[in-house]
């Protein structure tokens, strides 16, 4: 899709990496002289959940999002393809297939799981790292359960769901709700089940954030709303394992996707941790 306004609506692209076809989103590509920001998204999501995030940083950056696999319009490999490596992979053969010079890196949920391990990596290539409420340890429960909570509206038909979406999702735009029926419809259920198998076997990454060199900014989303991916003993924890000039926020009355729920919030810690500027709390 492209539009007059680049810097608000988003080019759609397909690139080839080695895992296969990836289909991604970019805001602003055009502007060479500005740095780059990856985002990736979370489980049953796509590159539209970035809808608000991408243009909100096209100021600013070149930003980048990501159908990860199984996701979108992205590849859907077979089980045993979704291992953090995988994911992990698919990121960097995509910076380096654009030749992005030191990224901000953005992820969510799953997503942030695949950021955090991106991140702590002896030879990471980011300048700065955005964690929103990581799944540090998809391993907590019955990884079944956990997928079968997540592939309940898989394939429903969309006019089933809106309604549903727009009354249990207060601070979500019409433009976030259609982004996750579209995401809905093209995401594949064994993918989802196949993320949680195998992302389980790589147990707690929380110990992962003592090895995250680059400044970080971790966000909590409020666990008295729909659920924290972090218990209140890894919250504590991981505020104490973060590098120099990082910060930690929670979100009060965020939902786990805060970047849909608490849009504005969301991107006032963004703005303030880029400009060097963090609060913790």
């Amino acid at each position: 899709m492209t539009t007059q306004n680049n810097a608000l609506s988003p080019r759609s692209h397909i690139v080839e990496l080695p895992a296969g076809r990836f289909h991604y989103l970019a805001w602003g590509e055009e502007y060479a002289e500005r740095p780059p920001a990856v985002l990736i998204h979370g489980i049953t999501s796509s590159a539209l959940s970035w809808t608000r995030v991408g243009p909100a940083l096209a100021d600013r950056y070149r930003v980048y999002a990501l159908d990860m696999r199984g996701h979108g319009d992205s590849i859907i490999p077979p089980a045993g393809s979704y291992s953090l490596q995988a994911t992990t992979g698919d990121v960097l053969a995509f910076v380096n297939e654009h030749q992005l010079q030191r990224p901000l890196l953005i992820g969510h949920s799953w997503g942030g799981a695949t950021a955090l391990v991106l991140a702590s990596g002896a030879n990471s290539v980011f300048s700065q790292v955005v964690l929103e409420d990581p799944a540090c340890y998809m391993g907590r429960d019955d990884p079944m359960d956990r997928a079968t909570r997540s592939i309940k509206d898989i394939g429903r038909p969309p006019e089933e769901i809106r309604q549903e979406l727009l009354a249990n999702n207060a601070g979500w735009t019409e433009e976030d709700v259609e982004g996750i029926l579209d995401a809905l419809q093209k995401v594949s259920r064994d993918a989802v089940i196949n993320i949680y198998n195998e992302v389980n076997q790589a147990g707690n990454l929380l110990p992962l954030l003592a090895q995250v060199t680059v400044p970080t900014l971790l966000l909590r989303a409020d666990p008295k709303q729909d659920y924290s991916t972090l218990t209140e003993e890894e919250w504590l924890q991981a505020r104490t394992m973060l590098p120099s000039r990082s910060c930690a926020l929670q979100i009060e009355g965020a939902s786990h996707s805060i970047h849909r729920s608490h849009f504005t919030a969301f991107m006032q810690a963004v703005n303030a941790f880029l400009h060097d500027k963090p609060e913790v709390a």
